[in-house]
């Protein structure tokens, strides 16, 4: 008897994280839990329930996961700033990245710089990438 009575309460928890998280965690143990709820009418072996209870879980976790993280991906949002990668600009104060300093002039716009080495004002760089509002840089080609 004690049996049904723990997987009704594992099944309502797991629906009730569920309920509070919107973000897909439970769900599987609350199906699993509802599985071993059934079984346990049939059987009153433990092992056998948790069994089936972590089999279901399981089974449902990998079949869906995937799905669901495809599905949950937010599209990334482009902003006119990403329209600067590829772009050259000039370094308008050392980028030392360790030390926090970098300043480049790209597209008409000044703009935080880091980099993956130091380089010195009056340099060309090519952006890479952009962060918020820092731009990743590395220099540029220099023409012989």
């Amino acid at each position: 008897m004690w049996q049904y009575i723990f997987w009704v309460i594992l099944f309502v928890l797991a629906l009730v994280v569920e309920g509070l998280t919107m973000q897909l965690v439970s769900i599987w143990f609350a199906v699993g839990s509802a599985a071993a709820l059934i079984v346990s009418f049939f059987t009153d072996s433990f092992i056998i329930q948790a069994t089936v209870f972590v089999l279901v879980s399981l089974v449902l976790f990998l079949a869906t996961r995937p799905l669901v993280r495809k599905l949950n991906r937010s599209p990334r949002v482009h902003t006119n700033a990403d329209s600067v990668i590829g772009m050259e600009g000039i370094v308008k104060e050392d980028i030392n990245t360790l030390a926090g300093t970098g300043r480049v002039y790209v597209n008409g716009l000044y703009w935080a710089a880091k980099a993956d080495q130091i380089i010195p004002a009056g340099d060309k760089i090519v952006v890479l990438s952009v962060q918020g509002v820092t731009l990743s840089v590395r220099p540029a080609e220099k023409a012989e």
